[in-house]
């Protein structure tokens, strides 16, 4: 029996970019005519495969546009590849960037019960991690606040608070821990550490070369 929690074969994404414009029938007619190419592939993954055992933290780490969040994202499956497949067994927890994960327009509260059933939890289970989840983040004052209104660093609180105590089985955390104050840092790199020593699976984006090696 493999002891896999996510498996990676042959991904790939492809994009395409070209000259946004206003299209007019003629210019429309013009352009079918004329064969014009105004949009230019883009592989923002090429042929990616890896896989990471249960337990295990695995850092990815590289340069800006080298396809990291594009990767997060098909494994939390916000997007989905051109080709080949992403794998993981287990419920799944993503810190990924500001903006992804809760509704704007919900409050705190409602973002907290809607993360937990998404995550296949049951009412009472979710409520009776609510105040350790509040307690962590810090916003008491604000969980009857829509989340729109949320600073950055409110927001980042508020969702690692939620990723973190809802005990998925796999943890995937994009570099969001880049926002905020210091002591908050230090505080979620604690907390990812107990959730490791606890058994769930991580996989970390960084540019941090200190922080993966951490």
């Amino acid at each position: 029996m493999s002891s896999f929690v996510i498996k990676v074969e042959s991904l790939s994404k492809q994009y395409f970019i070209g000259k946004q414009q206003t299209v007019y029938l003629r210019s429309a007619l013009r352009n079918l005519f004329t064969k014009q190419q105004r949009l230019e592939e883009f592989w923002a993954l090429k042929d990616v495969t890896f896989s990471v055992e249960e337990g295990e933290m695995f850092g990815i780490v590289g340069k800006n546009g080298a396809g990291k969040s594009t990767l997060l994202k098909i494994l939390s499956k916000i997007t989905y590849p051109t080709t080949g497949k992403a794998i993981i067994n287990g419920r799944v927890g993503s810190l990924l960037e500001v903006g992804t994960g809760f509704h704007p327009e919900l409050t705190g509260r409602e973002n907290i019960y809607l993360n937990g059933s998404l995550l296949g939890m049951n009412r009472s289970d979710i409520k009776s991690r609510f105040d350790a989840i509040l307690a962590f983040s810090e916003l008491e004052k604000f969980v009857e606040t829509p989340v729109k209104h949320f600073s950055t660093g409110m927001y980042v609180r508020l969702a690692f608070a939620v990723a973190a105590h809802l005990e998925p089985e796999v943890l995937i955390i994009d570099e969001v821990l880049s926002v905020g104050d210091i002591a908050f840092q230090e505080k979620c790199l604690n907390k990812i550490e107990e959730i490791k020593n606890n058994g769930t699976t991580i996989l970390m984006v960084s540019h941090n070369m200190d922080l993966v090696n951490r």
